[in-house]
């Protein structure tokens, strides 16, 4: 059955002939104008991969950061729990001057609003 519908499929299909006409070569070929947008093409994906590269990298680097910051942050507190102060008791009024000796709550000169 097969080789009986191989034969009718064969003898229906026309069988090309060949032309003797010259070969032309600018039907197949893109010229100058298919060369300045192929070139085009690459330039953009180049830029656009580059482009991709250093956002990527950017966003990597504020994930780095963010990340380090909040584990900072941690170990703070962890420190904090640890030694028994928190932040409310060494911002207390009264509360002990600051590493350098200066009372935080006190203001300094200047900070004065200016008189009417």
């Amino acid at each position: 059955m097969n080789q009986v519908v191989t034969t009718v499929f064969l003898a229906a299909t026309a069988t090309p002939t060949p032309t003797n006409q010259p070969f032309d070569p600018v039907d197949v070929t893109p010229g100058p104008v298919g060369f300045f947008a192929t070139a085009a093409l690459f330039i953009a994906v180049g830029l656009i991969a580059m482009s991709l590269m250093r956002r990527s990298a950017r966003a990597n680097a504020r994930y780095d950061i963010r990340e380090q910051l909040e584990r900072e942050e941690l170990e703070r507190q962890a420190r904090e729990r640890e030694s028994g102060e928190t932040d409310a008791e060494a911002s207390a009024p009264g509360s002990a001057q600051d590493a350098e000796g200066i009372d935080p709550t006190r203001e300094a000169p200047g900070d004065e609003e200016p008189r009417a």
